[in-house]
C-alpha cells in the first residue's frame, strides 16, 4: 500500500478484502507459480474508484490479497470496500469493525450491488453498479451531511469509464499490474452471469483516446509491453472494436482479452485484432454440449460450430483460451471428461473448468432457490471450486472430483505437448501450462494426496477418490 501525503482534507481508504479467487486456496501456491508475486491481478475496481474521488481528498488503497489482512483503524473518515460474492463475508467483517470505530462505510461491487439490503446491515451506504456514476454523488452527499443508503447507477446520467489510479499500488506485488478496461457490460443474457444481472445488457465503450493514453503511460512508467484487456466482451460492439484496433496498431504492443465466439464471423475484425497485437482470446465456451448451452440461455452459441470457429480464430495467429463450466443439469462425470478432451482436441492453449456457481442476482440463483437446490449461502464457498447447489446427475463430491481431474488431465505435460507442439514454439503458452502444472503438483503434494483422475470414477477404491468423494467444498 502507498499512502497519500497527509492533508487537512477529507480522507477515504479503499479496501480489497482477501479473496479465494485471487489466492486460489493458499497464497503459497500463487507465489510458487508466479515467482513470488503476492497476487495475480491488481484491484482494478478500487483503482477506478480512487480515480473518481475529488482531487482535494486524501486517498489510499489497501489490498488484503497482496498485503495481508487489514487491521481497521480510525485514521480516515470514509472506507470504501469492494466485494465479489466470495469476498462478501470478509467485507462485512471489515465494515462492521470500521463502523464500531465511527468511520463511515460504503460497500460496492458485484455482491453488494446484487444484495443491497443484506449489505446495508453492515454499512452506511451501498453503491449499486458503476463507481464512476455513483461514488462522486455519494461523497458530495456525505460532505453535505445527507448521505443516503442506496445509490443505483441507473438513477443518474452514466459517467464515462475512468482511467484507474495505479500509482496507489505496488507493481511488484502483482503478476498482472496493468489490466486495461476498454468496455463494460455484455450484450448477451446468459442465466449464470452476473454482468447482465447487475448492469443489464447495456454495453458501454471507453473513450479510445483514454485507452491509448493509459497504455502509453504504462509503457513509459512500468515498461509494460503486454496487456490484459479486462473486459467481459471486447468485441461486443464490433464496429467500435475495429476503431480501437486501428488506434492500438501504432503502439506495437501485445494484448489478450475475453470475447464471445461471434468474433470468428468477422474476418476483417480478426485481421485488425491480429495487426494491433492480439495474441490470445479467452472464450466463454461453457460446454461442447448444445443442451447445456440451451439450459443457461447461451442462445448465440452453437456447440457444433465450436471447432470450426476456434480454428478460424487461430488461423489469424490468435491463441484461444477456453472457459468451460461443470455442473449443468445435463452433466455427469463422462460429459465432464468429454469436455476436457474437447478442449484438448481443439488445441486450446489454456483452459479452465470452474464449477457452475449460482451467484446472487443471477437468473440461475433464483431458479435454484425456487427449486430448493441451494446447499449453502455461505458466500466464502461461492468461488468456482465449491459445490453450493445440488447437481442433477452427480453428487457434490463427484462434481468436485471431475473438476480436479479435468485440470490435472488438461495441464499434464503429455496434454501440453499434443496441444502446443514443438514448432512454432508457443513459448508464452508453454510457460503458462508448465506453471499451471507446477501449481497443481505443489498443491497436492503439500496435502499428501494423489492427483485426481477421471479413471477414479471407474475404480472408486483409489486414494484420490477416497480424499475427494466427500469433499464438496473444495
Amino acid at each position: 500500500m502507498i499512502h497519500a501525503e497527509p492533508r487537512d482534507t477529507p480522507s477515504i481508504r479503499f479496501v480489497n478484502p482477501v479473496s479465494p479467487l485471487s489466492t486460489i486456496t493458499m497464497p503459497r501456491v500463487i507465489q510458487h507459480m508466479t515467482f513470488s508475486r503476492k497476487a495475480i491481478f491488481m484491484p482494478l475496481n478500487l483503482a477506478v474508484c480512487a480515480a473518481v474521488v475529488p482531487p482535494d481528498w486524501q486517498v489510499e488503497i489497501y489490498d488484503e490479497c497482496a498485503a495481508g489482512r487489514h487491521q481497521p483503524r480510525r485514521d480516515v473518515q470514509i472506507v470504501g470496500i469492494g466485494a465479489m460474492t466470495t469476498q462478501a463475508k470478509r467485507a462485512y467483517e471489515l465494515a462492521d469493525a470500521y463502523r464500531k470505530l465511527g468511520v463511515t462505510v460504503i460497500l460496492g461491487g458485484i455482491h453488494p450491488s446484487a444484495m443491497p439490503t443484506e449489505a446495508l446491515e453492515h454499512c452506511d451506504a451501498v453503491a449499486v453498479g458503476d463507481a464512476e456514476t455513483t461514488l462522486p454523488v455519494m461523497l458530495r452527499d456525505w460532505q453535505l451531511g445527507r448521505l443516503g443508503q442506496v445509490y443505483n447507477w441507473r438513477d443518474y446520467p452514466t459517467a464515462p469509464i475512468a482511467t484507474p489510479r495505479k500509482n496507489l499500488l505496488q507493481p511488484r506485488d502483482y503478476l498482472v499490474f496493468n489490466p486495461i478496461q476498454t468496455t463494460r457490460g455484455c450484450p448477451h443474457s446468459c442465466s449464470f452471469c452476473t454482468t447482465p444481472a447487475i448492469f443489464g445488457r447495456k454495453f458501454r465503450q471507453r473513450e479510445i483516446a483514454d485507452i491509448v493514453e493509459e497504455i502509453r503511460q504504462a509503457k513509459e512508467l512500468y515498461r509494460s509491453w503486454c496487456f490484459i484487456f479486462a473486459d467481459d466482451d471486447f468485441a461486443g460492439n464490433q464496429r467500435w472494436a475495429m476503431d480501437l484496433c486501428a488506434a492500438l496498431e501504432p503502439l506495437k504492443i501485445k494484448w489478450a482479452s475475453q470475447c464471445d465466439i461471434l468474433v470468428s464471423n468477422n474476418d476483417r475484425l480478426m485481421a485488425a485484432m491480429a495487426r494491433s497485437g492480439c495474441i490470445g482470446l479467452i472464450l466463454g465456451l461453457e460446454s461442447p454440449n448444445q443442451a447445456a448451452l440451451d439450459e443457461v440461455r447461451k442462445t448465440y452459441a452453437r456447440a457444433d460450430r465450436y471447432l470450426q470457429q476456434i480454428h478460424k480464430i487461430r488461423s489469424y495467429g490468435i491463441n484461444v483460451w477456453g472457459s468451460f463450466m461443470f455442473g449443468f443439469d445435463t452433466d455427469d462425470w463422462r460429459s465432464c471428461a468429454a469436455t476436457c478432451r474437447f478442449a484438448q482436441r481443439a488445441k486450446l492453449c489454456m483452459s479452465c473448468y470452474p464449477i457452475l456457481t449460482p451467484y446472487p442476482g443471477t437468473v440461475i440463483f433464483e431458479q435454484f432457490r425456487r427449486q430448493g437446490r441451494l446447499l449453502s449461502t455461505d458466500w466464502d464457498r461461492y468461488n468456482g471450486s465449491s459445490v453450493v447447489f445440488e447437481p442433477a446427475r452427480m453428487t457434490p463430491g463427484e462434481l468436485r472430483h471431475a473438476q480436479q481431474a479435468a485440470f490435472d488431465e488438461f495441464y499434464s505435460p503429455r496434454s501440453a505437448l499434443v496441444r502446443l507442439g514443438i514448432w512454432p514454439l508457443l513459448w508464452r503458452s508453454w510457460i503458462a501450462n508448465l506453471l499451471s502444472h507446477r501449481g497443481l503438483v505443489y498443491y497436492y503434494q503439500k496435502r499428501g494426496r494423489p492427483m485426481p483422475r477421471f479413471s477414479d470414477f471407474r475404480d472408486r477404491s483409489g486414494g484420490a477418490w477416497r480424499y475427494l468423494r466427500d469433499e464438496p467444498t473444495g
